[in-house]
């Protein structure tokens, strides 16, 4: 039987038709689609502990009940640690927004005299930049942080959802390798064993980094006799986890509080100190503890967070980065998708030597001789 091909605008059309519909889907499911992925990454998070118990013939349903507890568990801990923080925090808010709005009409007269800009105008800017930019996030926090009800039900199916995959996770891979052909089942079982081995060793790295982040912000705060230190030294560690966007929003967070409780200097070393802290992490700690394990680039990095703001608003920043791994290993294990593994990946110097041995095995210009700015003629 032969094979009917389609010409490339064809492909092409159903190509970027299949992008919509997926998109599109994702976006009105968001509801269900946020926390499976969320479940799936705990739950992966959560298989060496449910292994370790089956090992010692715990029934799986038993297995997978206790390491969801121990999660629950370990979540409580952190939370009453910070809990006392919480409250004073609470307490304090409505006189912290009254001195964060002499801040703002201080800053704003200051503005106004040094770049003679007056005050409307500065409104109107910062509200077109935050519809733009933060419409997403303050549609997210006022949906579920400002209402209880919404969060403890996204936390209950969140646990739900990883305990059935903790327990049906047999079931899962049987449906997944009965789905596909036998002459595929080889390269699927490969795809499933790297995505669980990278996913873990990124997820677990990243706990580990986000609690030494913590520890590291919390000391200098404290130190510096910073007041809610605990409070604003964690928050940070967990904006962190979101590249490249989540320092900053820390930053900003973190120099706005303490303005509102301390001095401008102390604002100011609150600000010097977390960005030398995020120097220490994104050159020593990142590479160390979480490694080279999700091999993908900057570009695609903030592209794949900003995607993932404009999809799923903050749920979706922390998900992008996994999302992006699952995506390159699928792409790596495809041949004719293998390009896009190369689009997504940091691996340059690797393809880059094969793609030019390729080219002067069969006398063609490698990819050096193409970017490389071609030297002048000799007169």
């Amino acid at each position: 039987m032969t094979e009917f091909k389609l010409p490339f605008n064809a492909r092409l059309t159903f190509t970027l038709l299949s992008l919509i519909l997926m998109i599109y889907i994702a976006h009105m499911a968001s509801e269900i689609i946020i926390p499976l992925l969320f479940a799936f990454l705990i739950s992966i998070m959560l298989l060496p502990v449910a292994h370790f118990l089956e090992k010692y013939r715990v029934p799986r349903g038993l297995a997978a009940a206790i390491a969801v507890l121990l999660f629950i568990v370990v979540v409580l801990l952190i939370m009453l640690l910070m809990g006392t923080q919480m409250q004073s925090f609470i307490a304090d808010f409505p006189e912290l927004e009254k001195k964060l709005m002499v801040t703002i009409t201080s800053l704003q007269d200051w503005v106004d005299h040094k770049f003679h800009i007056d005050s409307n105008a500065q409104i109107n800017y910062l509200q077109k930049a935050a519809l733009g930019t933060l419409g997403t996030a303050t549609s997210f926090i006022s949906q579920t942080f400002l209402s209880l009800s919404s969060l403890i039900i996204f936390v209950v199916f969140v646990l739900l959802y990883s305990f059935f995959m903790l327990f049906y996770r047999k079931l899962l891979i049987t449906f997944l390798v009965r789905l596909f052909q036998d002459k595929h089942r080889e390269t699927l079982l490969s795809v499933l064993a790297r995505t669980r081995f990278i996913i873990k060793s990124y997820v677990g790295g990243l706990m580990i980094e986000m609690v030494v982040v913590a520890i590291l912000n919390t000391t200098v705060f404290l130190i510096l006799g910073i007041k809610y230190a605990i409070l604003l030294g964690v928050m940070a560690a967990i904006f962190n986890i979101i590249p490249y966007i989540g320092i900053f929003t820390a930053l900003i967070i973190s120099m706005l509080v303490t303005l509102t409780t301390g001095t401008p200097i102390s604002a100011l070393q609150v600000g010097i100190a977390l960005f030398l802290v995020h120097l220490l992490d994104s050159n020593v700690l990142l590479p160390r503890i979480v490694g080279s394990k999700v091999k993908i680039n900057a570009l695609v990095t903030i592209i794949g967070v900003v995607l993932g703001n404009m999809l799923w608003g903050i749920p979706g920043m922390f998900l992008a980065i996994p999302i992006i791994a699952i995506i390159k290993i699928v792409c790596e294990s495809v041949d004719y998708m293998n390009p896009w593994a190369i689009l997504l990946g940091d691996e340059q110097k690797e393809k880059t030597e094969k793609v030019n041995q390729i080219a002067d095995q069969e006398g063609q210009p490698g990819v050096d001789d193409i970017t490389e700015t071609p030297e002048p003629p000799k007169k």
